[in-house]
């Protein structure tokens, strides 16, 4: 209908007293009182790569948010159209600009508007650019936009962003621009800074770790239980996988999501690092100097291991134990507690890592870093210090440690955050981690990198993660009860899905 035929059909239903309705692709209905149109216009859409659509002005901060802070309850719209242009409509006026894009698109972006009829251009960059919010960067102000008036009007908490003026596009700058910290590196031993002060393996040593009849000290751990010969399928789903690692009750979340990461970029790796003579597992290790060193444990678990699906016995519950039994002798940590940079040297003969604290990345920083890690083959874990925050199906937990992985094909989220618990059933602990400012400023990432011997098996073509199918048994695969009570829960996650099939575990 043309814009002339359009304003007389309104003024004729207008007469009646009538109401618009539109009706939308998904079926629901747009209804609005003729009377309360002013005017109606169809508006081509911006390009790929430009602003589209209208965004209506929450807040207006300076100093980002550490000066002078207005709330403007969606009073002031932008409206980005095809050409591209922008009108700002505020005070009953509409000022109309030409713009001109500079960058990739996303976050980081920076756009120069030039008002019709003026020679002044005004630059501004996307410190961000969500589903429901828009930040805009002029001078020392920040234009905080929202997708309807309704959200600018309720948006009565005010998110930050890092206090830093710039915004890396390249991951490279960015891994060596000093926004990473708490490095691990040492100049003394491979195996980083931590292991410094503890010696090399003595020949006393070498004999006691690959003894199978030696078993860890429980008690120096801070364990209770006894040890229990139980029957050891090393790989359920024919290859190490992230679903093998489902915590139970001991509080090594940071060496679960270790030993998933592990799965999830060299699970070929896992294998030739574990040999099985009978009853016997030889697990090749590395000592406090970074010296490697074989750790025999024998098929008896304790109860409250970690554990494949189900339940079952499987390559991480061996690769626990031998930790168990490497830190007791060695007595570098408590397997409860034992912090990521610590849990993986000993596997692999490297502890240089770095991390990224909370509140330190911009959202279109968090794909540079989760792309750069991952396709490095670095051993990525993450956490979060807000709990309660739904990513998915599941609920972000403070005091616990995530494996990060890439985002699923066609995902509309940013990463994965995978619980080691497994909870969910098919979901098998995936966060889905979405592009909103008040859940990625509560994330941190402790990246190590991998050791040379296994840096040659890293998997071609690493992607999302797709859990294996499997009967779900929920007291199984889910956390003690003791586990949850220390977060403060009394459950976390469905109970389960429906499965399509089971598995038939491989005898290994």
């Amino acid at each position: 209908m043309s814009s002339l035929l359009l304003m007389l059909a309104l003024c004729s239903a207008a007469m009646a007293q009538q109401r618009l309705d539109i009706t939308l692709t998904d079926k629901s209905v747009l209804s609005c009182d003729l009377d309360k149109i002013s005017y109606i216009e169809i508006v081509e859409g911006a390009p790929t790569g430009t602003l589209d659509g209208v965004w209506y002005l929450g807040w207006k901060a300076l100093n980002n948010g550490s000066g002078t802070r207005t709330h403007y309850n969606g009073t002031e719209v932008l409206v980005f159209t095809a050409g591209p242009k922008m009108k700002w409509i505020k005070n009953a006026s509409e000022l109309v600009y030409d713009l001109e894009y500079a960058g990739p698109a996303g976050g980081g972006q920076t756009f120069i508007a030039q008002r019709e009829g003026s020679t002044v251009k005004t630059t501004y960059q996307i410190v961000t650019l969500e589903d429901e919010l828009l930040i805009l960067k002029q001078g020392t102000s920040r234009y905080y936009f929202y997708k309807s008036k309704e959200a600018a009007t309720v948006a009565t908490t005010f998110v930050s962003y890092p206090t830093r003026a710039t915004i890396y596009t390249d991951a490279e700058k960015l891994w060596n621009g000093g926004i990473k910290g708490g490095s691990s590196v040492s100049q003394i031993t491979p195996m980083g800074r931590h292991f410094e002060s503890f010696a090399a393996a003595t020949d006393e040593d070498r004999a006691w770790l690959a003894n199978p009849n030696n078993q860890p000290d429980l008690s120096w751990h801070g364990l209770s239980g006894s040890w229990t010969a139980k029957t050891i399928t090393l790989y359920p789903f024919g290859s190490p996988v992230p679903a093998d690692i489902n915590q139970h009750s001991i509080g090594d979340c940071c060496m679960c999501a270790v030993f998933a990461s592990f799965a999830y970029l060299y699970p070929e790796w896992i294998k030739t690092i574990i040999h099985k003579d009978g009853n016997n597992y030889t697990v090749n290790m590395f000592d406090p100097k970074g010296n490697p060193i074989d750790v025999v444990v024998d098929n008896k678990m304790m109860n409250g291991q970690v554990s494949s699906k189900n339940d079952k016995a499987c390559w991480s519950t061996i690769m626990e134990k031998a930790l168990m039994k490497w830190e007791t002798r060695f007595k570098c940590n408590k397997i409860g507690g034992i912090g990521t940079e610590h849990a993986a040297p000993p596997f692999t003969g490297n502890g240089d890592s770095y991390s990224f604290s909370p509140d330190k990345l911009y959202n279109s920083e968090f794909d540079l870093v989760v792309d750069y890690a991952l396709s490095n083959g670095m051993i990525s874990v993450g956490g979060f210090n807000v709990g309660g925050l739904m990513c998915g199906e599941l609920e972000t937990i403070t005091g616990h440690a995530f494996t990060v992985m890439y985002p699923d094909e066609d995902a509309d989220f940013k990463f994965v955050m995978r619980n080691p618990w497994g909870n969910g059933g098919s979901i098998d602990g995936k966060l889905k981690i979405p592009n909103k400012r008040e859940i990625l400023k509560t994330i941190d990432f402790r990246l190590v990198f991998p050791g040379a011997q296994m840096a040659q098996y890293k998997k071609e073509n690493v992607g999302g993660y797709t859990p294996p199918k499997f009967v779900p048994m929920p007291i199984d695969i889910y956390p003690s009860k003791e586990m949850l009570r220390m977060y403060g829960l009394e459950s976390y996650g469905p109970v389960f899905d429906e499965p399509s099939s089971g598995f038939v575990p491989e005898e290994n």
